[in-house]
């Protein structure tokens, strides 16, 4: 199982870095961890075939993790997708997409074959089975209308764990637990932002945190401006973890 890290940035670009989006190819199926508004770039760059994408998971409805899904849909047109692109994330994830595509692209809609485009919505502090993999959920602190979640990816015998967008909550301790990969959200290094994470935080709780590897990301400005004090690794594109 490969994890390749297609964007690490916040929804500033700071640093220069795309939006957030992993690409985890496993045994039998790919799939993206979050998908910013520069995911299709970001693939290209690193030689990925979107029309590969099994499935879509989305963290949480802000531009920076899922604006990329119209661009990836588009996609579709030019490379006549034969099988389908299942996108999974919190309450309104199809209706929101659609409004989203539809102002960007409008009629694109009528131009893709439905069959081969499937949305599912999760709920928060929830687990479940989705064939594929297994996918549990949790509440986190970020922007209220963006139904922020943590999200725990069960595949094949491994488990990768995502923090997306989150203020220190209790809940990153189970989503850690027994994961061999926790991508965790650092947006800054001492100060503390509403609903982000700053690296003395994670520091502080870093005890608490049983995963077999942490790796940092969405890192704003002041993070990279301190990351050489960093002792946790750090998000890097085109960046690829062996699992």
């Amino acid at each position: 199982m490969k994890l390749t890290i297609i964007g690490a940035g916040d929804a500033f670009g700071s640093g220069g870095n795309f939006n957030t989006c992993f690409h985890l190819q496993a045994n039998k199926i790919n799939l993206l961890i979050d998908c910013g508004a520069t995911s299709l770039v970001g693939l290209k760059k690193q030689h990925l075939e979107p029309a590969d994408l099994d499935y879509i998971l989305i963290s949480h409805l802000h531009g920076d993790h899922f604006g990329g899904l119209p661009f990836i849909i588009l996609d579709f047109t030019r490379k006549k997708r034969t099988k389908a692109l299942t996108i999974i994330g919190p309450p309104s994830i199809e209706a929101k997409t659609l409004l989203l595509l539809d102002v960007l692209y409008p009629d694109l809609i009528d131009k893709i074959d439905r069959n081969l485009l499937e949305f599912i919505e999760f709920e928060s502090n929830q687990k479940q089975d989705l064939h594929d993999f297994k996918l549990q959920t949790f509440e986190v602190i970020h922007s209220p209308p963006s139904f922020p979640n943590a999200l725990k990816l069960f595949i094949d015998d491994k488990i990768i764990a995502f923090s997306g967008d989150t203020e220190w909550t209790n809940n990153l301790i189970p989503l850690a637990d027994e994961a061999d990969l926790l991508i965790c959200e650092c947006n800054g290094f001492k100060t503390i932002g509403k609903g982000h994470l700053n690296y003395q935080t994670i520091i502080k709780n870093q005890h608490l945190l049983n995963a077999k590897q942490i790796i940092l990301n969405h890192l704003g400005d002041e993070a990279l401006e301190n990351q050489d004090f960093f002792e946790i690794p750090i998000a890097k594109e085109g960046l690829e973890i062996d699992l």
